[in-house]
């Protein structure tokens, strides 16, 4: 009998994997005006009235997508006056990056190690970083760019600024708040011991106090926005702990303090640079209409902004992703197929896919229908099991391309992204 069942769980896989394969090989029809709504990405437009504009990726283990960052940051910074890009990242060690883009110590290598995740240790992320800091050192002042990160997901680079800041600040002080957060926080990303988590809390109301009281002679020693910067981190290190321990991981948790982040760095640019802003995260979390049951955030900016929040999707045909394969870190490569209608059309444009700007298509086109039709599109993050080969439905997703975004960037086929050796 546990033969005969083994048969039969064989045979319906076979029959799965078959059935996948069928709808790969059944290739989407041709549509006949997709060539006349698109252009080249670098060449892409936004709306003058938009002040976040947020460029998705539908993986985070491909090249191609973690390459449009900089691709879309270039053109919006020739074209319009976004000078600050603001990323699904950690929010200290993008605070150390942006240091050493606006002049500081360092090279590209090591402070794009400390963007956050393992998969920002890539030449694409060292070539973004590279590249913010070049244009700099040619830029007029008020002309110059920055890199912020939104995410609370880690406490290291949070607490090398408060310690950095104090050894510049109040020497005096140094020495004893370092002391403090070795002890509490340890030394290494998450290394904390949960029953220290009273003190840790009481350590961070501590640095917040100080710097409230001291806030005049803390920013004349470093300047108003680095004192901001580091008071804000200070409040990432309350954020982190809230996310781990009290809120338990909760995706809602994490994209409402990912949306006040990004509403705080858009105030800044408004106010301090008269700029707007460019946000880079996970399609999941930009979409504007919450296409997965854990991801917020741009649900939350459409839902406050309008049409001032200009959302900019992508998706592939086929991927070759780079992701996680098991609990020691390990990585291997999987091949997806989104079915994605829109992708296949790109396949005439190469590696570099093109840019479809769905608000600027007329009701008259066969593409205007097309588009506010629901149709599968690609989604993978961080993770794999083996339910993604046998069904596509859990890495598809079925809503109209209008719900989710006003444009996309659409690629054929996509490599996987080589991430750095520790």
């Amino acid at each position: 009998m546990k033969k005969k069942t083994l048969i039969i769980a064989g045979l319906m896989i076979a029959a799965i994997g078959a059935g996948i394969t069928a709808k790969v090989l059944n290739r989407p029809e041709k549509i006949s005006t997709f060539s006349d709504n698109v252009t080249a990405v670098n060449e892409l437009t936004v709306p003058e009235n938009a002040r976040v504009i947020a460029l998705g990726e539908a993986t985070h283990g491909n090249s191609e997508f973690q390459q449009l960052k900089l691709t879309v940051f270039k053109r919006l910074v020739e074209t319009t006056n976004v000078r600050a890009l603001i990323i699904e990242g950690d929010f200290g060690g993008c605070a150390l990056a942006n240091e050493y883009i606006n002049g500081g110590e360092g090279t590209a290598e090591e402070v794009t190690k400390k963007l956050g995740y393992r998969i920002y240790h890539t030449d694409e992320m060292c070539e973004l970083v590279e590249w913010m800091h070049d244009y700099n050192e040619t830029a007029a002042e008020d002309d110059k760019v920055r890199l912020y990160g939104a995410d609370i997901q880690n406490d290291m680079c949070n607490v090398q600024l408060i310690k950095d800041f104090y050894a510049q600040a109040a020497p005096d002080k140094a020495a004893d708040y370092s002391a403090k957060f070795d002890e509490l926080f340890g030394t290494e990303e998450d290394s904390y011991n949960i029953a220290d988590y009273d003190e840790m809390i009481e350590l961070i109301d501590d640095v917040a106090e100080d710097m409230d009281k001291s806030c005049d002679s803390y920013e004349a020693a470093v300047g108003k926005e680095k004192f901001e910067t580091v008071r804000n981190a200070d409040e990432m290190l309350r954020c982190y702990l809230d996310y781990r321990e009290k809120e338990r991981f909760s995706a809602y948790y994490r994209d409402t303090k990912m949306k006040e982040n990004v509403e705080r760095v858009l105030e800044i640019e408004e106010k301090e640079h008269n700029g707007r802003l460019m946000l880079a995260c996970h399609n999941g979390h930009m979409s504007k209409n919450q296409s997965t049951k854990f991801t917020f955030l741009g649900k939350f900016l459409h839902e406050e902004m309008g049409d001032e929040y200009f959302a900019i999707g992508t998706d592939f045909y086929i991927s070759r992703d780079n992701l996680p394969s098991g609990n020691d870190g390990s990585r291997k490569v999987h091949k997806f197929c989104s079915a994605d209608p829109l992708a296949y059309q790109a396949k005439q444009y190469g590696k570099d896919g093109c840019y479809l700007d769905m608000t600027a298509i007329s009701e008259s086109d066969p593409m205007y229908h097309i588009v506010n039709s629901p149709m599968k599109t690609g989604t993978l993050g961080e993770q794999y099991n083996i339910m993604m080969r046998l069904l596509k439905q859990s890495y598809q997703l079925n809503y109209a391309p209008t719900e989710m975004y006003d444009a996309m960037i659409l690629i054929y086929e996509t490599s996987p992204v080589e991430i750095w050796q520790n």
